[in-house]
């Protein structure tokens, strides 16, 4: 139950720079009076609903609120008590203000106004700006019916009524997590297509590297027969040049001789020529000479002669022994260049053979390494186990997305389940099916009370079905002004009684605005005053009316509006 103690507004409507205090702690009757515009509205309906929910009772632009002469400071204070625990709302205008405690400690303020009313009506109010008018309030301005809502504010009351409307709460939160996990359905199911597309990706991966494998493989094979039949083509070369030079042996040794024997036979040549060179100074001398240049002797003609002669025959024989040795030596040398022919020719083989060798010995080491070496497979084997890994990798991720989605679409059914359970044909329906025979047995009650005899029935889509004594069928439009009265403040009635019952939104004080004041008769009167004292006990009852002579002596307190200086006063007794 929310018992509100007191409301407080300076600066408010027609109210000027003070504190104007209105208490709801006794339980009682108060009759509120005043003309048209000196307050009466303003301090006990708009100033409530302004404090709890951020907008006046009656249709007034929310700048309006601020009082127009001092246009600054506008505040308003309500405080109440829920179960054990204390609460006050501060609202105000120019500067704007918006504060909720409880027990004295201000509670945390959202970053968003919003957000911070949302908190006040369901975390502590538990009624919305509709459901509260619906139960404190009842009059001709501004005021809406429940008979005259829409279906789905009726509705929207009675849950906030019987409590239920937690249902719609959560209703809201399960498609909100339904649709957070039909996203999340749609997203494991893409990201499994990826995985799978992935997959395969490395299955064809795979594939292809066991392909080239298998080729390079066959191209080693390949590679090796080539080198071997190269290796043994070169062998028979080699051994066909090894039986080429086999006769060659010989000659380098020959050559060898050759060559000494003719630096031997140069140097009898030159000593040839050196000797017939002597002969020659010699006969060069006799013929020039008359005596001998050591002893002086006389050379004779005769002498001279036979001497030259001599020497003659002498140089003769030498030139035939160096022509002798000449030809000698040219035939070792043609001997000796026909042996280094046979020497290069040799050498040419045997470089060849060396080649030959060393081409057999790489060919060979080329098999050896494409025989022995496993680089090229190692790294196919590396590349294939490392797809293969990436393939268990990928379907373990992929074992734990579709277990992922069956728990999902598990987690699916259940929220499609309570979704249909939460919807208004579900629980809720039910909830209201079994309190609605409660709800029109309460308001035919208290039409009763006020001699209105008829039947009056909601059914579940709220409709209503109202038959005279003689069971003809109304409409709530039907009736006078005055009968509607006395249908809505039944209807009204109910619902605080519902909402004792639930201890919902049940409250401690009703304000019935200037009902009295133009379509209820005498009789009707009389009849309502009679059911209001059976709530006065347990309830502050504000009637605001202008027949202040017709009901000034049936009410404990008279609280009256006036204005002075421009500014609203508030006077009680």
């Amino acid at each position: 139950m929310i018992f509100f103690k007191q409301v407080k507004f300076k600066n408010f409507g027609s109210f000027g720079n003070y504190v104007t205090t209105v208490s709801f702690e006794k339980n009682e009757m108060t009759l509120v009076t005043g003309s048209n515009g000196h307050g009466k509205s303003y301090a006990l309906l708009d100033s409530i609903t302004f404090a709890l929910f951020g907008k006046p009772f009656r249709k007034i632009n929310i700048p309006q609120l601020v009082n127009s002469i001092n246009n600054k400071n506008c505040l308003v204070q309500v405080s109440f008590d829920i179960g054990s625990n204390s609460y006050e709302v501060i609202r105000g205008l120019k500067p704007k203000k918006f504060e909720i405690y409880k027990n004295g400690e201000l509670i945390k303020q959202n970053a968003k106004s919003k957000d911070y009313q949302k908190f006040l009506e369901e975390q502590i109010l538990k009624m919305n700006y509709k459901s509260f008018t619906q139960i404190v309030t009842l009059g001709s301005s501004s005021f809406v019916p429940f008979m005259q809502l829409t279906a789905s504010d009726r509705r929207e009351v009675i849950e906030d009524i019987l409590d239920i409307n937690i249902f719609s709460t959560m209703n809201v939160v399960i498609k909100s997590k339904l649709s957070t996990v039909k996203e999340k359905v749609t997203e494991t199911n893409s990201s499994l297509e990826i995985l799978k597309e992935k997959q395969n990706v490395q299955k064809d991966n795979i594939k292809t590297l066991k392909q080239k494998q298998e080729e390079n493989i066959s191209n080693n094979d390949k590679k090796i027969e080539n080198a071997e039949t190269e290796i043994d083509q070169l062998l028979l070369e080699i051994k066909e040049l090894e039986k080429t030079i086999e006769g060659f042996s010989s000659f380098k040794d020959e050559s060898k001789s050759l060559n000494d024997k003719m630096v031997l036979q140069k140097d009898k040549i030159v000593s040839s020529i050196k000797e017939r060179k002597e002969k020659e100074e010699n006969k060069d001398f006799y013929q020039k000479n008359e005596s001998c240049p050591v002893c002086s002797q006389t050379l004779t003609e005769s002498f001279k002669e036979n001497k030259v002669k001599e020497l003659e025959k002498e140089i003769e024989q030498k030139e035939k022994t160096t022509e002798k040795l000449k030809n000698n030596f040219f035939e070792m040398k043609n001997k000796s260049d026909f042996l280094k022919d046979k020497l290069k020719e040799m050498s040419d083989i045997n470089f060849a053979i060396v080649e030959k060798t060393n081409s057999i010995t790489a060919a060979r080491k080329y098999i050896q390494s494409l025989k022995s070496n496993d680089s090229t497979k190692n790294s196919f084997n590396k590349s294939i186990v490392e797809a293969e890994g990436k393939i268990e990798d990928y379907q373990n991720q992929i074992d734990n997305l579709i277990s992922a989605v069956q728990d999902l679409k598990k987690e699916k059914t259940n929220l499609d389940i309570l979704s249909i359970l939460l919807k208004d044909s579900g629980i809720k329906a039910k909830i209201i099916k079994n309190y609605l025979p409660i709800i029109n047995e309460i308001i035919n009650k208290y039409l009763s009370q006020m001699n209105f005899s008829v039947s009056f029935t909601l059914d579940e889509e709220f409709n209503e079905q109202i038959k005279s004594r003689h069971r003809d069928s109304f409409g709530y439009m039907s009736f006078s002004e005055g009968e509607k009265a006395r249908i809505d403040l039944a209807i009204l009635l109910a619902w605080r009684e519902i909402a004792k019952i639930k201890n919902s939104a049940h409250c401690n004080i009703l304000i019935l605005d200037e009902i009295f004041d133009s379509s209820m008769d005498s009789v009707g009167v009389d009849d309502l005053m009679k059911v209001l004292r059976t709530l006065a006990n347990s309830s502050n009852i504000f009637v605001i009316t202008h027949k202040t002579d017709q009901l000034y002596e049936k009410f404990h307190k008279v609280i009256s509006f006036k204005k002075k200086n421009n500014f609203s006063r508030m006077s009680s007794k």
